[in-house]
């Protein structure tokens, strides 16, 4: 994509605000982010609050987030072993487009679909991803409801960085896994991280499971064959079969 001298000044206005060198009125905002989007045929309903909230939580993982990079690679040396050609992958989760952006810069993909409930993440995302634009396929959905789901099918690979506790109640698991395992080709893969509840990991017992409970919810939708594939900084790497 090729953009405008109009479109590249809104991303510039963007940035400043983001780090805080300009202040401009909410509409402002909007409507500079919505004309930046008639580029890309993809229009982005976000605030200056929402942009600047999603900015700063993608500052935090870089900054704080070392743990990211191993799993990361992981995620894509196991893809790599997955894949036979181009390979279709969706992102359960996607955030600010930091794992879509190792995975592509290493795997031939032909199709790569985000999937994330703020709409500010995946405008950022597009802009991290300018230059796969053409393969990428943008949803905004909530991972809990099974309708958000219904025009994501036929995938051969699905992943979920960091999103799955986000439901607020470790028992959903299984509900969730079940919605995405219907995303999926037959014996497509399913590659989930997220933190655990142990003394490594998180203390919450409600929101967070044991990486024993996390086998056994992937079990439990229905998948087949899960295996650990790594335990690190209080965070599990998860695969299995549809």
């Amino acid at each position: 994509m090729i953009m405008d001298n109009r479109a590249l000044l809104s991303l510039q206005l963007l940035e400043r605000l983001m780090t805080g060198q300009a202040v401009f009125k909410r509409d402002t905002i909007i409507l500079t982010v919505l004309d930046t989007m008639k580029n890309i045929n993809q229009n982005f309903k976000v605030s200056e609050e929402s942009l600047r909230k999603a900015k700063e939580w993608e500052s935090r993982m870089i900054e704080h987030g070392f743990y990211r990079e191993h799993f990361f690679q992981q995620i894509v040396n196991e893809i790599a072993l997955l894949s036979d050609g181009p390979t279709s992958i969706l992102e359960i989760g996607s955030g600010p487009g930091h794992l879509a952006e190792k995975i592509l810069n290493s795997i031939e993909v032909e199709k790569y679909a985000l999937f994330d409930l703020s709409e500010s993440m995946n405008y950022i995302a597009l802009n991290c991803l300018n230059a796969y634009q053409e393969i990428l396929d943008i949803n905004v959905g909530d991972f809990l409801e099974k309708t958000d789901y219904v025009n994501l099918n036929n995938f051969d690979i699905v992943v979920c960085m960091q999103t799955i506790h986000e439901a607020g109640d470790k028992n959903l698991a299984p509900d969730i896994y079940k919605h995405i395992s219907e995303t999926l080709k037959p014996g497509g893969c399913f590659l989930v991280c997220d933190f655990i509840h142990d003394k490594t990991g998180m203390d919450n017992n409600t929101m967070y499971m044991t990486s024993d409970e996390q086998r056994e919810a992937l079990l439990e939708s229905g998948f087949k064959s899960p295996v650990l594939l790594s335990k690190y900084s209080g965070l599990t790497l998860y695969k299995a079969y549809c």
